[in-house]
């Protein structure tokens, strides 16, 4: 498939109708405001200035100097501590209230000036307020700038809360690149996982051509396809000084990452851009993966997601199947997810109905699975066609400054495979994981993992 251009992919979008990723975006926001937000009058509404401690260091504090200098009005601000800042629904309610209160009976532009926190954030309480937004980049952090849906921690479980991605994103590459390091390589991890999503696409794919009423199939579109997938090595390959200060491999990231939120948006389902490696991540947002007193990441968690899932699927497709072991009963399957999510009850109700949705009974497993293996040397060429191998994966990540070990993101092998069960429990969505459980060697595979000395070490 040929790659398509950016201005391709803009158009695919519904929610954002302009992004720039250049050098001095910063003092081209008054222009693009006017741009994509000023009314039949021809004025821009007050804006509604959001962002953290650091953020607002990096760019809010120059933003508002640009802002005032060009006459526009700034009608308040909300400044988050940095410290221990993420992702709750609470601080929704709290921004969206503010937003209300300041707009009046008139009209407001929320302007998000941050990372992947701080624009989930503004996002989903824009949509609360019914106002577009618009969203200023300081990081080439994370794939969701630009895709609809705000990723909230809201009763103890992660999940996306729906709302419109931002009308205008305006990403200048010399704030990226002063970004912290952390930041960078946490991006370069979030783009480098869509190749593990491609690959569970791939599965999803092909088995729904076998049994399209197996829950969380689906065919590939193509479009969303060629959006994220035919340009991603050559991306992967570009952007890897990005955490270095390369201005040129930030830019590259950052509207990668960007790209990857319009297919979301023109398919409006995550599957092009999130697989298994998202699962494991999500598992550990649930769980507050911190390291060293701090909380890991998204991309970062992401990263050791990807090397998860590349050490599953390079067990699962090298050498013989192993022998298929018994797969539970529905009250057997309850008890494994109550046993799994011990510790969060609440958690735990919500994987239960998940888990026992996909769940197939054991007729239609059987006739599956042996399905599945009739097509299994075919499954096993696009897969490797697909991805690199565990090792030329976790080199990428080590030449990008990502971290690679466990114990790097506060983890250790142990609780990686322990997460696997996890991780197939709280989406439908279907996987390498689902593909292995519905085969009966899900455990088996996570023996081989933990056998060797160099998965995950």
């Amino acid at each position: 498939m040929k790659r398509i251009s950016l201005a391709e992919c803009l158009a695919s979008a519904d929610d954002t109708k302009g992004m720039f990723v250049k050098e001095g975006a910063l003092e081209e926001i008054p222009a693009l405001l006017g741009r994509y937000f000023a009314g039949d009058s021809g004025e821009i509404p007050p804006l509604f200035l959001a962002a953290d401690e650091n953020t607002w260091r990096a760019a809010g504090e120059e933003l508002e100097r640009i802002l005032r200098a060009s006459a526009l009005a700034v009608n308040g601000s909300y400044i988050f501590p940095a410290a221990g800042l993420h992702g709750d629904y609470a601080l929704v309610e709290k921004l969206a209230a503010l937003m209300k209160e300041r707009r009046g009976n008139g009209n407001l532009v929320p302007v998000a000036i941050g990372a992947g926190t701080i624009n989930d954030l503004v996002k989903c309480a824009a949509a609360d307020c019914g106002l577009p937004y618009c969203c200023l980049p300081t990081a080439a952090s994370v794939d969701g700038y630009t895709a609809p849906g705000a990723a909230l921690l809201r009763n103890g479980f992660k999940q996306t809360v729906p709302c419109a991605a931002p009308r205008l994103v305006a990403a200048d590459t010399r704030v990226l690149a002063n970004a912290p390091a952390f930041l960078s390589s946490s991006g370069y991890g979030d783009l480098a996982g869509k190749l593990i999503a491609g690959a569970d696409w791939i599965i999803a794919d092909r088995l729904y051509a076998l049994d399209p009423s197996v829950p969380g199939l689906m065919p590939v579109n193509d479009r969303a396809w060629t959006m994220v997938q035919v340009p991603l090595r050559e991306e992967l390959a570009a952007a890897s000084g990005a955490a270095a200060g390369d201005k040129d491999a930030g830019g590259v990231l950052f509207e990668a990452l960007g790209i990857t939120g319009f297919a979301l948006q023109y398919m409006k389902d995550s599957r092009a851009v999130s697989g298994c490696e998202h699962m494991w991540a999500h598992v550990w947002e649930m769980e507050n993966l911190r390291c060293r007193g701090e909380t890991v990441t998204h991309g970062h968690k992401v990263v050791m997601g990807s090397l998860a899932a590349a050490a599953f699927f390079e067990c699962l497709f090298s050498g013989d199947l192993p022998e298929e072991q018994k797969v539970p009963s529905a009250a057997e399957r309850e008890a494994q997810v109550e046993a799994a999510f011990s510790d969060d009850p609440l958690a735990a109700e919500a994987a239960k109905k998940t888990a026992l949705a996909k769940l197939l009974d054991g007729e239609k497993r059987r006739s599956f699975a042996a399905a599945i293996r009739s097509v299994w040397k075919e499954l096993d060429g696009a897969l490797k066609r697909q991805l690199p191998s565990y090792g030329e994966l976790r080199d990428m990540f080590v030449k990008a400054r990502c971290p690679v070990l466990p114990q790097e993101t506060g983890l250790s092998k142990k609780r990686i495979i322990a997460s696997a069960r996890k991780a197939q429990m709280i989406r439908v969505r279907y996987s390498v994981l689902d593909l292995a459980f519905d085969l009966g060697v899900f455990d088996a595979i996570l023996s081989r993992i933990e056998e060797s000395d160099v998965y995950l070490a």
